[in-house]
């Protein structure tokens, strides 16, 4: 086997499924005012900037999960670290601890559900400020004067 055949055989990695080059075959075309290269950029910019978008949601929802899962692996040792050690009898005193247990673990419910919210929020944001980017950049593209025509 030559290495013309070897590379005949191995698929190019930016096009495994060998399709063609929309991008030559745009060129082809020759519509005059037209910069197909321009416009197969733009295309390739705008699929970037929507994966970069992507990737920082699915950041975005990592973090949040880890974070879940901290609060609840946190809320869990709580619940075991107050059970234990808690007699069975009922008194005025555990029934003020239990109150005052139970309080805080409202307030740090509270606390979890607004930083989970700003997790969520900053994430959000961030993909959205990619793509926003992205779109003022087309439409900066798209009504500028073609060079000489000023």
């Amino acid at each position: 086997m030559t290495d013309d055949d070897k590379k005949a055989q191995t698929p190019d990695p930016m096009n495994p499924l060998g399709l063609p080059d929309l991008g030559k075959m745009l060129e082809q075309l020759q519509v005059p005012g037209v910069d197909i290269r321009q416009l197969a950029d733009d295309a390739q910019k705008n699929i970037e900037a929507l994966q970069e978008a992507n990737r920082t949601v699915v950041e975005g929802w990592r973090t949040l999960a880890e974070k879940q899962m901290e609060m609840f692996q946190q809320t869990v040792q709580r619940w075991q670290d107050a059970s234990t050690g808690e007699g069975s009898a009922f008194s005025a005193e555990s029934a003020e601890k239990q109150a005052q247990l139970a309080r805080e673990g409202i307030e740090q419910t509270l606390a979890h559900m607004k930083e989970l919210a700003e997790i969520a929020t900053q994430s959000q944001s961030k993909a959205f400020e990619i793509m926003r980017s992205r779109f003022e950049e087309n439409m900066r593209n798209m009504f500028q004067p073609e060079k000489g025509e000023e």
